[in-house]
C-alpha cells in the first residue's frame, strides 16, 4: 500500500516494503579531491619564504602534520610542482603512499614558534644487485 509525503506542495508517492521502510536509498555525494588552480613549483616556495606541509591521512590524527624547508625537499625531488610531489611522498611512519596531502603555507610568527621544520641531513643510497644471465 504506497504512502503519501507532501514535499514542496507536491504530493509525492513511496512504495514501502513489507518492514515498512522505503524502498529506494539515495547516496550522499562524495567530497570531490582538493584541486589546485594554479601549478605551484618547489622553487617558487623558496623564492617566498614558504614552508611545506605533508600530512598523512591514516596517522595524522595521532602524530600531526611534518613541515619540510622546500629547498631540502629540491635537493631529493628536483623542481617539481607541489600536487606531484604528494605522489612521489610516503609517510615514514606507516609506509603507506596513497592518502599523502601536501602543501605550502606562509607561517605567521606565532605558528613558526610552534612548528618544528625537518630538514636535511643527508641522502642515503640504497644498493642493490644487477644480475646477468651467462
Amino acid at each position: 500500500m504506497p504512502v503519501s509525503e507532501q514535499k514542496r506542495n507536491k504530493i509525492v508517492k513511496i512504495e514501502l516494503t513489507w518492514q515498512g521502510i522505503g524502498s529506494y536509498f539515495i547516496a550522499m555525494p562524495e567530497q570531490p579531491p582538493k584541486r589546485r588552480t594554479t601549478i605551484w613549483f618547489l622553487s617558487s616556495a623558496v623564492q617566498h619564504g614558504q614552508l611545506v606541509w605533508v600530512d598523512c591521512g591514516y596517522c595524522h590524527d595521532r602524530y600531526g602534520r611534518r613541515y619540510y624547508d622546500p629547498a631540502d625537499l629540491m635537493k631529493l625531488f628536483g623542481d617539481v610542482d607541489v600536487n606531484c610531489l604528494c605522489r612521489a611522498m610516503k609517510c615514514e611512519r606507516c609506509g603507506r603512499k596513497d592518502n599523502i596531502e601536501c602543501d605550502v603555507i606562509v607561517p605567521v610568527a606565532a605558528e613558526r614558534e610552534r612548528m618544528t621544520v625537518r630538514r636535511l641531513v643527508k641522502i642515503q643510497v640504497r644498493k642493490s644487485p644487477v644480475w646477468r644471465e651467462d
